[in-house]
């Protein structure tokens, strides 16, 4: 059975198959620590790459973001996406290792089994109607920001993807209903 469609920032994400997202702004973990200033991606998504070796991509999503110029307000949002992006996957890591009560419980059965050691991570940041051209500008504050984190996780040289919702549609994170 799969799960429910999450609908934010103006696009329909899913439903993917049963056990496969980790809708973690829902989770009881997020919910007990929300009000602390923890803020959060939206969802984590397990798939496998060509080769068949498993993937998790925190994903993100925006109905808008600034102009790299005025610097200021663009570098607020690259610090904003880089703390939820960074919050989810540190949050799944910790529950996964049981260091809250709840933890496990908010795991579905795939994340609780997965191989970490051989599972790749992917931050994935999608913007609502937004032009391609825009993204790369984007992507590469990103990727500079998140720089410290990829190389000591060895995430790889894909580990920042930065998408509008035409291009997640085609990638088949947004329903392809979704207009």
């Amino acid at each position: 059975m799969p799960t429910e469609p999450i609908i934010e920032s103006g696009m329909t994400f899913g439903p993917y198959p049963d056990g496969y997202c980790f809708h973690i702004e829902n989770s009881t973990v997020y919910q007990d620590i929300r009000h602390d200033g923890v803020w959060m991606a939206e969802f984590l998504l397990l798939r496998d790459t060509e080769e068949n070796q498993p993937v998790m991509w925190v994903v993100e999503a925006k109905s808008s973001s600034p102009h790299p110029q005025p610097r200021l307000n663009f570098d607020k949002f690259i610090t904003e996406i880089y703390e939820k992006l960074l919050n989810a996957f540190y949050l799944t890591l910790a529950s996964r290792l049981g260091r809250y009560a709840d933890g496990q419980k908010d795991l579905p059965e795939p994340f609780k089994n997965l191989d970490l050691s051989q599972t790749g991570v992917r931050f994935v940041l999608v913007i609502h109607g937004h032009r391609e051209e825009w993204l790369h500008d984007i992507k590469y504050a990103l990727e500079q920001t998140l720089n410290p984190a990829i190389k000591i996780w060895a995430c790889g040289s894909n580990a920042v993807v930065v998408l509008n919702d035409e291009l997640a549609r085609e990638c088949g994170l947004i329903h392809a209903d979704h207009r």
